[in-house]
């Protein structure tokens, strides 16, 4: 499976690496068809190259130091304001059947149903709260239990395995990196300001955030369709191609991150 997904994204590259090439010399030659066949060597080429970079910058778990202030800084805001409405707000953004509880919030996703506990104390998440979670879970019938605490005891998540409901345990840096990142959906840090250079970082995170790279391609598709109709092509082509780079910048290597779509 793991070799399937590698290759329908070495070809998903491809076809926007082969784009790039196939505008630009569709409009230096006069042969789209000759434009074509140069294409496909110069595009499976730079191709292979861009993934052989790929695989040596594929980042760890651990995160940069300004996104660690960033998320240490979101996660005392939720803390400060007790807010434990922001994750059923979090997870409106790509689920429908949500319901929010009195701490908690559920997700109803018809195979199963998954139950987000917020722990927002400054309290480590220990083993007595790992099983009156668990209680609390079993009260709401679910399948799985995502639960988003600052900082976890040691020994807490071997506990949890023994427990009757499969319980997933975040600190503040893996809601970072697994939740806020992932759904491009954070909280309003209020205990620690974010310089502009972070925020700048912040405003390119979303730009080229992984959900935008078909958006951009779509986009290219059909400007390259219109070049073909119009004079204007050499201001289709730069603009086609801007938005083909944009895309295969937006399509990161995942590694472990993956997690993050079988959270919730």
């Amino acid at each position: 499976m793991k070799a399937f997904l590698k290759a329908i994204k070495f070809l998903i590259k491809f076809a926007l690496v082969f784009m790039i090439f196939f505008i630009w010399l569709g409009y230096a030659l006069p042969s789209r068809l000759q434009a074509a066949l140069i294409s496909l060597p110069c595009a499976a080429l730079l191709t292979s190259i861009l993934n052989f970079f790929a695989k040596n910058k594929e980042s760890a778990l651990l995160l940069k130091n300004k996104e660690a202030q960033e998320a240490k800084a979101m996660f005392d805001s939720l803390i400060q304001n007790k807010d434990y409405d922001f994750f059923c707000r979090l997870a409106k953004t790509r689920h429908k059947d949500v319901t929010k509880k009195r701490i908690c919030t559920v997700i109803d996703n018809k195979e199963s149903k998954i139950l987000i506990y917020p722990y927002l104390k400054i309290k480590p998440l220990d083993k007595d709260n790992a099983l009156s979670i668990s209680l609390c879970a079993s009260k709401q019938k679910v399948a799985k239990v995502v639960v988003c605490a600052q900082t976890i005891e040691n020994g807490v998540e071997a506990f949890c395995k023994n427990l009757p409901v499969d319980i997933v345990l975040l600190d503040q840096y893996q809601c970072y990196q697994y939740l806020f990142k992932e759904y491009d959906f954070f909280p309003q840090p209020s205990a620690t300001k974010i310089s502009s250079e972070s925020k700048f970082k912040q405003m390119l995170g979303h730009a080229f955030n992984r959900s935008r790279s078909k958006g951009y391609a779509l986009s290219a598709l059909l400007l390259l369709v219109i070049s073909f109709f119009l004079q204007q092509s050499l201001y289709y082509c730069i603009v086609a191609t801007l938005l083909l780079i944009f895309a295969l910048i937006s399509i990161k290597p995942r590694s472990s991150a993956q997690k993050a779509k079988n959270i919730i």
